[in-house]
């Protein structure tokens, strides 16, 4: 018995040592995957709720005594302590398998770890505190948890005798190594992130070998140093408006209340997701120039001014955050960078400009150019000075015309979403010269 066990954690460690092998030369993707509330069953339906309900249950559970609770034999309870407003009742476990016990008992343990080395640093922490709705569910083993059907557009999971029926696994590669997955519940639906390995060389991406700078604005959101313009809002529905104050007037913790607030948190959540297609289509075309270079902005204090509103519909402090992140040859230039008073040609400095001024015109060069692709002009200018020019010595540094291919990659890109409008302004004849 003794050699089994040890035969058994040496091929555990033989195939774990494989896989981080494997993963040196794989890049993870995460695939949001909904499941069609319209195909399922009276079951499905019914067992998708009540799943979500047994990981609340076990969650609050095993927080209310987690020195006695957090443990691998919670893994194995079928019946737990729920408090109710008529005292403390005892539920049935029967949807949640003991994987997807796991992976919840893994997440409050590292919950704590995060909490103890936030406190480490001298951060004021609290304790970990109940939840009143649970929305994630950790599907840890591929072919155990859950089971992709590609062929079927379905896919198994570990408690239901027939597979849900799943929109949107056309995304995913041939050959593509899937490790996990998570069950989410949104306020429009229930939905699977996949996440999966794919091969580095298997990833072809069209770069466009070119630098790229960038201004962020008010009236335009982008302006490019190419001459491209971007231009999105994504504002509050009528809709939204309307049930919002529906339920200031209904009674708090009614029946109609909870229906109404059901409804207020799926029109947030259409607006979240649309905001979102638009940030990640931009960073999508962002990522093809070779380098990218921004001014660092603060948002926070376009907020509090009187285009605040504004700025909320548009989201631009999520796309820099995104760039921040995605981006490996982002280059940032100092906000106190005078881009926007100074000549892109000539690089004579204005005193002052007026916000509602849109058009530079230079008294020494007799420069005449938009105002936003001045400034985006001479981020790339400032920007290039913080790079070795042996980094950037094949890439082309002037701000040319916007080429073919350019043209084709933000039409195919951004031209699918109707929220973003794009324009192209013209910088022939006032693109400076780098020396």
């Amino acid at each position: 018995m003794t050699t089994t066990v040890l035969d058994k954690k040496q091929k555990i460690k033989e195939s774990l040592k494989k896989t981080k092998e494997k993963r040196k030369n794989q890049i993870p993707k995460v695939y949001q995957l909904k499941i069609s509330y319209s195909n399922l069953n009276n079951h499905q339906r019914q067992w998708l709720e009540r799943v979500f309900l047994e990981a609340k249950w076990l969650y609050n559970y095993t927080i209310a005594d987690i020195e006695n609770r957090l443990n691998s034999q919670t893994e194995k309870i079928k019946q737990v302590e729920v408090k109710t407003p008529q005292g403390i009742e005892t539920r049935d476990i029967i949807c949640l398998s003991s994987q997807m016990k796991q992976g919840i008992l893994d997440r409050i343990k590292k919950n704590l770890s995060d909490l103890s080395k936030a406190k480490q640093k001298g951060i004021k922490v609290g304790k970990l505190k109940f939840k009143s709705d649970y929305r994630n569910i950790p599907l840890k083993q591929n072919e155990i948890t859950f089971k992709v059907l590609k062929d079927k557009n379905r896919i198994k999971l570990q408690g239901l005798k027939k597979p849900v029926r799943v929109l949107g696994l056309q995304q995913l590669p041939e050959n593509c190594d899937i490790a996990k997955a998570e069950l989410i519940k949104k306020p429009d639906g229930y939905y699977i992130y996949l996440t999966s390995y794919i091969d580095k060389d298997q990833i072809k991406q069209e770069k466009i070998n070119k630098l790229i700078g960038i201004d962020f604005g008010i009236k335009h959101q982008l302006t490019l140093s190419n001459g491209i313009k971007i231009n999105y809002s994504v504002e509050e529905t009528k809709r939204l408006k309307k049930l919002q104050k529906k339920l200031s007037r209904q009674q708090k913790g009614s029946r109609n209340y909870q229906k109404t607030k059901q409804k207020i948190q799926r029109q947030h959540q259409k607006i979240y997701n649309r905001r979102k297609d638009i940030k990640n289509k931009i960073l999508s075309l962002l990522k093809k120039y070779e380098y990218v270079l921004i001014q660092e902005e603060q948002i926070k204090n376009w907020h509090r001014g009187l285009f605040g509103k504004q700025i909320q519909n548009t989201g631009i402090g999520g796309i820099i955050s995104m760039l921040k992140q995605n981006i490996e040859t982002l280059i940032p230039v100092d906000k106190y960078e005078a881009t926007t008073k100074v000549c892109s040609r000539c690089g004579c400095r204005k005193e002052d400009i007026k916000l509602s001024v849109r058009t530079y015109k230079c008294e020494k060069c007799g420069l005449v150019i938009d105002r936003d692709l001045n400034s985006a002009i001479n981020i790339l200018k400032i920007g290039l000075q913080k790079v070795e020019k042996t980094t950037i010595k094949n890439l082309p540094t002037d701000c040319g015309e916007v080429t073919p291919v350019e043209r084709q990659a933000t039409a195919r890109i951004l031209g699918s979403n109707p929220y973003i409008r794009v324009s192209y302004t013209s910088v022939k004849q006032e693109a400076p010269n780098f020396s």
